[in-house]
């Protein structure tokens, strides 16, 4: 069974699902045209995943925040992971109106997130 981790929102996304399939993650990542979403391909096994969770939950929590979060585990997702060509974690790949518009790979300290989710709201 694929799985997206599901957490709910107080911004533009309303309460993640778990999302089965390709079409359902193009669908959602489509409706986050309010504001950035982050998508975190990440691993249980993956210990940089482990250190930069915190971060990016931390930067989409609260009704200030300036991006929503989905994580995706790349395990139970492998053939979304494939069509994005994840093939290092953990990666954050930043959408906007549907749109991949910037990524970095591996675990960044929060000045560096920080400095991220700065550059993709001006986009």
């Amino acid at each position: 069974m694929n799985r997206i981790f599901r957490r709910e929102f107080t911004t533009s996304i309303k309460r993640l699902e778990i999302y089965k399939n390709t079409g359902d993650f193009n669908n959602l990542i489509t409706r986050s045209s309010n504001k950035p979403l982050l998508v975190d391909w990440t691993a249980e096994w993956c210990p940089p995943c482990k250190l930069l969770a915190p971060l990016l939950e931390n930067v989409s929590q609260g009704n200030d925040s300036k991006v929503d979060l989905i994580k995706i585990d790349v395990d139970e997702n492998v053939e979304l992971a494939r069509e994005y060509s994840i093939t290092s974690m953990p990666t954050v790949i930043a959408f906007k109106s549907g749109k991949p518009v910037s990524k970095f790979v591996g675990a960044v300290n929060k000045q560096q997130l920080d400095s991220f989710v700065e550059h993709i709201n001006k986009i």
